[in-house]
């Protein structure tokens, strides 16, 4: 594993806030696919990557056990949790009704400097689309997210909505790559731009909610084609 993760040593900081920074790191890393679902997470080799004792990796990866990015399987020691198709779908269609109401408070409760926000991003997104400039593209939905999930004004909310997301990060770009869904997906962040500027919150949550739903679709047939493909070739 140390040969292949590259993960930059914990800067020197007070001892309180070295666990934190390394549950940040690792947490990042399993997100963002550079720590693989079933991967080890061996205390030893994480310690020496990030330039710390065993005892912050340790109190960490408890943090992430907690969280279920990180399962502890018998006689192997923790690993990066592998999320189950029933489980994708779970966590879809628990977003679909959060992402839903955090559309519809963020349409009743946006600020102005908040929508200004919203509509640059939406401007951003479909210029970058339109260009088939996709390298900047999920760092921009991720901001554009989380300006409906700020404007939405309830921290419970944010919390409970991140956590879904990040839980699934590393699949839902699979639907992305999914012929024609980056452009629909583009069109559904349009039209709900569009009713949070109208203040209509009964419209913003019904157009969260099929964008999610359309994702949830887009995921599991690009996985059944990839099947598909992967029994063709054996």
């Amino acid at each position: 594993m140390t040969e292949r993760l590259e993960l930059a040593p914990i800067e020197s900081v007070p001892q309180p806030q070295i666990r934190d920074k390394v549950y940040e790191r690792l947490r990042g890393a399993i997100v963002n696919g550079l720590l693989k679902p079933g991967e080890r997470l061996v205390e030893r080799q994480l310690a020496q990557v990030l330039g710390v004792s065993r005892t912050p990796i340790r109190e960490a990866i408890r943090m992430l056990e907690l969280e279920g990015l990180v399962a502890h399987v018998p006689r192997v020691g923790s690993v990066v949790a592998q999320v189950t198709d029933s489980e994708v779908l779970e966590i879809y269609r628990i977003r679909a009704v959060l992402e839903g109401l955090a559309a519809r408070m963020a349409a009743e409760k946006i600020k102005p400097e908040q929508l200004a926000k919203l509509m640059e991003l939406m401007n951003c997104l479909e210029e970058k689309v339109q260009k088939g400039e996709t390298e900047e593209l999920e760092k921009l939905h991720q901001e554009f997210n989380d300006v409906i999930y700020q404007a939405a004004d309830s921290n419970r909310l944010y919390s409970m909505i991140t956590t879904l997301v990040d839980h699934i990060a590393r699949y839902t770009r699979v639907g992305y790559s999914h012929p024609g869904r980056l452009q629909e997906a583009t069109l559904e962040h349009r039209r709900l731009v569009e009713a949070i500027r109208m203040r209509d919150g009964a419209l913003a949550e019904r157009i969260a909610r099929d964008h999610i739903d359309n994702s949830r679709r887009a995921y599991f047939s690009e996985m059944a084609q990839f099947v598909h493909k992967s029994l063709e070739r054996t």
